[in-house]
């Protein structure tokens, strides 16, 4: 058994160290994960009576990876032989020695989940376009009779889509208009914002009144 803990010990600690000194460059070992790696994500529209078998025959494959695997069999070892020193028995050792490299397999996992999750998608998605005021690039005809296109801000983004109006008039180029509705994965629903205009007169008051007295 001191063998199997030593060898263990030996040669996962190096594939562990040499893994952790890549990630400090910015290489990572993703190439060499597992194939049957199994996503925590699992679609929405997957009925919830197939989810749950997948759930629960998986919880154990989901988190078997080249990192955690060689993260395990690291501390599998070195907790072996860090028993074996204390003078506990091999049975006693190995039992401990499973739980620690499990222990250590999950909370390798589990952190390598949640820095996947804080990792920013650049992605723009449509739907966090509505309610996003922007303004016409090319007119859109009234009455939803036609498509035209709106510039507008989206996650820090400037960007295009193809969009329609429900107003009774033609939305010419540079109209301020609102996203109201997502009416397909490439089209938005806009309306003119009447009100843009409003504000601008109010603050001309008090200096026309200043100026009279």
């Amino acid at each position: 058994m001191y063998w199997v803990f030593l060898i263990c010990a030996v040669v996962a600690g190096s594939v562990f160290v040499v893994q952790f000194l890549l990630a400090l460059v910015g290489v990572g070992l993703d190439s060499v994960d597992f194939p049957g790696d199994i996503p925590d994500d699992i679609p929405d529209d997957i009925p919830d009576d197939i989810t749950g078998d997948i759930h629960g025959s998986t919880m154990m494959f989901g988190v078997i990876s080249f990192k955690t695997v060689v993260t395990a069999l690291t501390f599998f070892g070195v907790s072996g032989l860090g028993c074996l020193a204390a003078d506990l028995n091999e049975p006693v050792s190995f039992v401990i020695a499973t739980a620690v490299g499990l222990a250590a397999m999950y909370c390798v996992h589990w952190t390598m989940q949640l820095l996947y999750r804080l990792q920013a998608d650049g992605t723009v998605r449509i739907q966090n376009a509505m309610g996003c005021s922007g303004n016409v690039y090319i007119p859109i005809p009234p009455n939803k009779s036609g498509v035209g296109k709106i510039q507008l801000r989206v996650q820090d983004q400037i960007v295009e889509y193809a969009a329609q109006t429900s107003a009774a008039e033609k939305l010419t180029t540079g109209t301020p208009v609102q996203v109201t509705e997502i009416i397909s994965p490439t089209i938005v629903l806009v309306e003119p914002m009447v009100n843009q205009s409003a504000p601008s007169a109010d603050p001309t008051e008090p200096e026309e009144a200043a100026h009279s007295h």
